[in-house]
């Protein structure tokens, strides 16, 4: 019998550090079905600003979860980034509420999320699961997780850089007799 799990998903922090770090897009279907391997998912929450950069993810967030948090600000005159307080609120009401849970899963790599970490594993005896960006996870969060896991994946990195040079041998060769 798998454990039941809840996700939350910093999408800001997902999209924008894989992004940044290593030119690629969150796999989100293919990550949500290596999840649903291990675990019987009963909710994926996704929380970032889509107003901006982020909006082109929609769809294909809503391929796997109705459950999307808009986090923008509504103040056009303070610029602060909700997301963070925005998804805490939320674990910490479902640690309070959700009955039956096994593991909470948090897709996140801020520091700020082990204080709930240690709530969720100390106080309501429950797995914790982190995914983050490789190199985007802070170590407090990282020792304060029941067990974490860093994407991309070696194999997402070869095929980006696998194509990253298949392209190059294309331009190459298109421009080889010029």
């Amino acid at each position: 019998k798998k454990p039941k799990a809840l996700v939350f998903v910093d999408f800001e922090h997902w999209s924008i550090s894989l992004q940044r770090m290593y030119g690629l897009k969150p796999d989100i279907k293919g990550w949500r079905d290596r999840l649903a391997r291990d675990y019987a998912i009963q909710e994926i929450a996704v929380f970032a600003d889509f107003s901006g950069s982020l909006g082109y993810a929609l769809p294909a967030i809503r391929e796997v979860t109705n459950q999307i948090i808009e986090t923008q600000n509504p103040s056009p005159h303070y610029k602060k980034d909700f997301t963070d307080f925005i998804m805490l609120d939320y674990i910490y009401q479902k640690a309070m509420t959700a009955r039956g849970i096994d593991t909470f899963i948090i897709f996140t790599g801020d520091g700020h999320f082990a204080s709930v970490v240690r709530c969720l594993t100390g106080l309501c005896r429950k797995q914790v699961g982190i995914y983050a960006v490789k190199d985007a996870l802070s170590n407090q969060l990282k020792s304060s997780a029941t067990w974490y896991c860093e994407l991309p994946t070696e194999e997402e990195l070869l095929t980006k850089y696998y194509s990253v040079i298949v392209k190059n041998f294309e331009y190459l060769q298109e421009n080889r007799n010029k």
